[in-house]
C-alpha cells in the first residue's frame, strides 16, 4: 500500500494482494499459462505503481512550495445565483486607500484574474506612481480552480451566445453563451458587494478583458453599455460565431447616457483578430455615437499574447487621459 500524507492519496493494495494470492495458487496447480499471464499483469502493475509514485512526489512538491503574496491585496468569495458559480474576487488597493476615510476611488474590473491579476496590479501601480492614471481600486474576477477548468468556465461566462458548432483544433470546445448571466452577476451581485464594502466611485467603472474577455467587453458595450464607462479590450475574439458581435453592433443603436471611452488593441501577427477589431471599430465610428471616444491600435511585432503589456499600458493611459 502506498500512502502520502501531504497529497492525501491512498492507493489500495487489494490488487497487489489478489495478484500474489493468484500467483501462489497458479504455481501450486502447475498452471504455467496462468503464471505467465500473472507475470504480465505484474509488469503492468509495476508501471502503474511507478506512475503513481511520480504523481505523489510531484503533488507533494507543489504542496511544499511557499505562496507568493501580492502586497496591498485582499481575496473574497461571492456565490452567484445567476451563474451557479462561486467566484474568487481579488482586490488590489491603491497605496493611499486607508489614509483618507472619505476619499473614493474609480474601479477597474479585470476579467481572467485567474492568470493576470499580478501583472495587471503591477502595471497599474507603475502608472499611478508616474501620475499617468488616477489611483484605482483593481477588482479581479477568478474561479480558484484548475487551469483546464478555468478555460471551460471562462468560455461559458464570456461568450455572448451559444455556438454548438464551435470547434478548436478539430475538437468540440467548452460551453458557450453565458455572457448575459455573467452580466447579471456583475450588475446585481458583484457591483453591490464592492460598493458596500469598499470606498469606490459608483459611477466610474472600467472593464479590462483579453481575447474572450475582449469579446465579452464588446458584448457589454453593445448590450448593456451603462455597466461601465471605460472599456479596455485586447485581442478581442470578435470572430466568434461568424462575427456575432460585429453584426450586433451593426444592428443595434448604441445609446450612451454618460461619457464613455473604448480602447481596443491587437497584435500585428494576430490577423484574424485585428481584422475583425478594425471592422468593429470602423462600424462604431461610422455611427458617430454621442459620448463615445474610441482609440484602436494594431501594434507592430506583437502577437495575441504579447499585446498584453503595451496594450494594457496604453489602454489605461487613454481611458484616464484628461
Amino acid at each position: 500500500m502506498l500512502y502520502s500524507k501531504k497529497a492525501g492519496l491512498l492507493i489500495l493494495s487489494k490488487w497487489s494482494v489478489c495478484f500474489l494470492v493468484s500467483l501462489i495458487l497458479a504455481a501450486c496447480r502447475g498452471d504455467k499459462e496462468g503464471v505467465a499471464q500473472l507475470e504480465l499483469e505484474k509488469d503492468s502493475l509495476g508501471i502503474i505503481i511507478r506512475d503513481l509514485r511520480g504523481q505523489i512526489e510531484e503533488y507533494d512538491g507543489l504542496l511544499n512550495r511557499s505562496k507568493v503574496v501580492i502586497a496591498n491585496t485582499d481575496v473574497k468569495e461571492i456565490a452567484s445565483k445567476y451563474v451557479d458559480q462561486k467566484y474568487q474576487i481579488k482586490v488590489s488597493y491603491p497605496k493611499s486607500y486607508f489614509k483618507d476615510p472619505s476619499r473614493k476611488f474609480p474601479v477597474l474590473y479585470v476579467i481572467d484574474a485567474e492568470t493576470n491579476f499580478g501583472g495587471v496590479s503591477y502595471i497599474v501601480q507603475r502608472l499611478i506612481k508616474d501620475e499617468l492614471i488616477p489611483e484605482l481600486l483593481v477588482v479581479g474576477i477568478a474561479y480558484n480552480t484548475t487551469y483546464k477548468n478555468f478555460y471551460s468556465l471562462r468560455s461559458r461566462d464570456l461568450t455572448p451566445a451559444e455556438d454548438k458548432q464551435l470547434k478548436m483544433g478539430g475538437h468540440k470546445v467548452d460551453p458557450t453563451g453565458g455572457a448575459p448571466d455573467f452580466c447579471k452577476f456583475l450588475e446585481q451581485e458583484l457591483f453591490p458587494f464592492i460598493e458596500a464594502n469598499y470606498k469606490v466611485e459608483n459611477e466610474d467603472r472600467a472593464l479590462y478583458g483579453h481575447s474572450y474577455g475582449g469579446l465579452f467587453g464588446a458584448f457589454v458595450l453593445i448590450d448593456n453599455p451603462d455597466l461601465f464607462n471605460r472599456y479596455l479590450l485586447l485581442g478581442p475574439s470578435l470572430w466568434f460565431k461568424d462575427k456575432y458581435m460585429v453584426k450586433e453592433a451593426m444592428r443595434k443603436d448604441l445609446q450612451l447616457t454618460k461619457d464613455t471611452r473604448l480602447y481596443m488593441a491587437s497584435g500585428e501577427f494576430d490577423a484574424r483578430i485585428n481584422d475583425f477589431q478594425e471592422a468593429f471599430v470602423d462600424l462604431l465610428k461610422s455611427k458617430e455615437i454621442p459620448n463615445l471616444a474610441i482609440e484602436s491600435a494594431v501594434v507592430d511585432n506583437e502577437t495575441h499574447r504579447t499585446i498584453f503589456g503595451i496594450g494594457f499600458t496604453n489602454g489605461l493611459r487613454f481611458l484616464y487621459a484628461e
